[in-house]
């Protein structure tokens, strides 16, 4: 086989190039600290590291995510313990009320804080974001949810509640609709409520009511009716009489599966009932204690309604009381489960930077000891090279 000149030096000289290509790109990777540069320098550990750098951005918007969602949980449990806040001192103000020895004037001055505290809780349902967005608008934006026409408090938000991803997977609710924390707010016990008739002459006051027995009750409620001051009748919800008796003060009235104790004195005529509870929004509900505090006393028929008006705002108040607070529990439920998405998000965010790290980042150690073994065998490229370069048939000669 015959060797040319031409191709010896075009061989010595290829195998030095080459050399020096894979030189510069070990010192390029020491200096830039990544294994390449372009996808087609690797293309297989390209494709991998984009895929890893798409699951790191993804976790990094759902941090954002949890991040604005998390402050708005947070403004909703401190608006929910702002409102729980009003209702105490509302209960505290009907308990006062309610007490015989305070005043007709005095109960006005305490109507008036009661209306205040009502004005106060619609600022608390209609407080924002920082964001511009309100809290309790359900999914509708740029609107004030909740508007006082004329003492009637009108919702103009949704029932809708958005669901924001903050972790693979994992859809946590935002905060909750206006409607469902003010407006369908349970009264009496939660069960039951009763009531005492509107137009009552006598001096009888609802004390308690229960449900004693819920195989027997209907769900459709009883009405007590006095046919003397101390004889009664008990007539269910189509008005069928199903009970009848005697009464004295402070007896308590057991039929059809509920039960009301009642003390004064009813007069011939007077009716008191009990019914399923129904909701009621609470600006409606401190609006009624305001009024019963404001309406005249001075009879003892006018006295017995303003009591029985009072008894029954105040078990309001307590159920309307737990209904915050059950909303506050949901509240702080989620916001527990950001605090472990949050975890979740770091160990996967660590195990994929640490992947994305062996595909992409030089190892410097390595590196630096094939840089030592590329410039020794580019030497020795250049050393055959000459040697070759000093061959020639005129040595023979």
């Amino acid at each position: 086989m015959r060797i040319s000149t031409a191709g010896m030096f075009n061989q010595g000289l290829q195998s030095m190039l080459q050399r020096q290509s894979e030189l510069m790109r070990t010192q390029e990777q020491i200096t830039s600290g990544r294994m390449f540069k372009h996808a087609a320098q690797d293309p297989a550990a390209a494709s991998a590291a984009q895929g890893l750098d798409h699951a790191l951005s993804s976790l990094e918007q759902f941090g954002k995510n949890a991040d604005h969602l998390g402050r708005r949980l947070n403004l909703q449990e401190n608006a929910l313990t702002d409102a729980g806040d009003q209702l105490i001192r509302a209960r505290e103000l009907t308990i006062r009320a309610n007490t015989p020895s305070v005043s007709d004037q005095d109960r006005k001055l305490i109507a008036i804080e009661v209306r205040q505290l009502r004005e106060e809780m619609i600022s608390i349902a209609n407080r924002n974001d920082g964001g511009g967005r309100a809290l309790f608008a359900g999914t509708r934006d740029g609107v004030v949810p909740f508007a006082d026409n004329g003492g009637n408090v009108a919702y103009v938000g949704n029932d809708g509640r958005n669901d924001v991803e903050v972790a693979p997977g994992l859809l946590l609710g935002d905060t909750d609709a206006g409607s469902a924390l003010f407006m369908r707010v349970p009264t009496g016990d939660g069960i039951v409520r009763a009531s005492a008739g509107a137009a009552n002459t006598g001096s009888g006051v609802l004390a308690t009511s229960s449900v004693t027995d819920h195989a027997a009750w209907s769900g459709d409620g009883i009405s007590v009716e006095f046919s003397t001051a101390d004889t009664y009748r008990v007539l269910d919800a189509t008005g069928t009489e199903i009970a009848t008796g005697t009464w004295q003060d402070g007896e308590t009235i057991s039929a059809g599966g509920v039960q009301m104790k009642l003390g004064g004195t009813p007069a011939a005529g007077d009716t008191f009932s009990v019914g399923p509870a129904v909701n009621r929004d609470i600006f409606a509900t401190l609006d009624a204690l305001a009024d019963a505090m404001e309406a005249p006393g001075g009879t003892a028929a006018a006295d017995a309604s303003r009591i029985n008006v009072l008894s029954a705002g105040l078990g309001d108040l307590a159920t309307a009381q737990e209904h915050l607070l059950s909303a506050r529990a949901g509240t702080g439920s989620r916001l527990s489960s950001l605090d472990h998405a949050e975890e979740s998000r770091s160990a996967t965010a660590l195990s994929l930077e640490t992947t994305l790290s062996d595909l992409r980042d030089t190892d410097v150690a390595e590196a630096a000891t094939r840089f030592s073994m590329q410039i020794t065998a580019l030497e020795a490229a250049q050393q055959v090279t000459m040697r070759m370069q000093g061959l020639s048939l005129f040595n023979k000669l």
